[in-house]
């Protein structure tokens, strides 16, 4: 039974009926997941004429300007959630919560389709026993898919072709940069013109690579990257994402593909990532370990509201303190790994522990 989902139907709920119906027909469906397809389909096109309200909705408001979006990136697992919701407890901020980040066509209609998301979610991430609600902060690349079929988050429905997804909606191999970078405007679009925030803060660790992209559209964007020891990261998302394909795939995976693809994704996003982080402007990039951030927030978020370029108020600190001494009792997962295993990790993952100054932890089990 799967841990993320209590009914068979897939994230692509929240899509528009085009958008959906490409989606699938481009993509090979195991015969197994076909309920999920059919199910998914009738609550596509059950929501489809509330989407037309929203978009009436949109149109009618006044068009306002914003600032260039706060980018947390990083690869999952390194803390990028941690992050996100300490710095979403502060409302000065708009963000995507969860609903918005699968229903992104359906914001205006929320009170009909909360309660479905409630009754399909689980109250915490079985992973590592994270509060999860609708109301919460959640990453964008889900709304993302459901807005357009260019998303990176499309290899969670289709894993065997993740190589396709990464060429498609992070590198623009098909010259399609130009039509994603409009589609995601109109995505953040929605979430500034919802909240009514002038800043609104992003996550989304495929965004790690897309920097060279989103400084087109966004020059002036913040980026504040969080990253962690490469071995602990593998591992992490292994459990992860074991836990949360069963919810949302409809393609069969084994483990050695599953292993893969995470070895293939974070190589190449942090190829990316190195390669394209000196386009940054200077004063726009911060850069944390999350060791370092979980032992003391408080430190860097006096860097990080520098750069965004608010002040971080003794009033801000005092009410986020409840929060952060919850999160320092918060148990982190522990790993077993054994040596042949490891030894091949630290052979794929070996730039990123030169870049990121790592070496192989010491509260890892190691074993035979």
């Amino acid at each position: 039974m799967s841990k993320f989902l209590k009914v068979p139907v897939s994230p692509l709920m929240g899509s528009n009926l085009i958008n959906y119906i490409k989606i699938i027909i481009s993509n090979k469906i195991d015969i197994n997941y076909i309920l999920h397809v059919i199910i998914t389909l009738l609550i596509v096109i059950l929501i489809s004429p509330f989407q037309l309200f929203d978009k009436i909705i949109f149109l009618l408001k006044k068009k306002k300007n914003f600032d260039d979006p706060i980018f947390i990136i990083g690869h999952w697992r390194s803390g990028t959630t941690l992050l996100h919701n300490i710095l979403c407890k502060n409302n000065k901020f708009g963000f995507f919560n969860t609903y918005n980040s699968l229903f992104i066509n359906n914001i205006y209609s929320s009170i009909l389709f909360k309660t479905l998301m409630k009754y399909t979610m689980p109250k915490e991430r079985p992973s590592d026993k994270i509060k999860l609600d609708v109301e919460l902060p959640q990453e964008d690349e889900f709304a993302v898919s459901n807005y357009t079929n260019i998303s990176h988050y499309n290899f969670f429905f289709f894993p065997n072709d993740y190589k396709k997804f990464y060429s498609e909606a992070i590198r623009f191999e098909k010259n399609n940069e130009k039509l994603w970078l409009n589609k995601y405007s109109d995505i953040l679009n929605r979430i500034f013109h919802y909240t009514g925030k002038s800043k609104i803060i992003v996550k989304n660790p495929s965004n790690t690579a897309r920097i060279k992209s989103l400084l087109k559209k966004y020059p002036n964007a913040k980026f504040i990257h969080i990253y962690r020891n490469p071995i602990f990261v593998y591992l992490s998302t292994f459990k992860f994402f074991s836990e949360l394909f069963p919810s949302v795939n409809l393609q069969n995976i084994d483990n050695e593909t599953l292993k893969k693809l995470i070895i293939y994704n974070y190589k190449e996003i942090y190829r990316d990532y190195y390669n394209y982080k000196s386009l940054i402007p200077k004063g726009n990039l911060i850069e944390l370990k999350f060791e370092d951030f979980r032992k003391n927030p408080s430190i860097y978020l006096k860097d990080i509201y520098k750069i965004i370029g608010i002040e971080l108020k003794k009033e801000d600190l005092n009410e986020l303190s409840i929060y952060l001494n919850n999160q320092k009792k918060h148990k982190m997962n522990t790993y077993t790994i054994d040596k042949k295993t490891l030894k091949k990790l630290y052979k794929e993952l070996e730039f990123s522990f030169k870049k990121m100054n790592y070496s192989i932890p010491s509260n890892l089990n190691i074993i035979n």
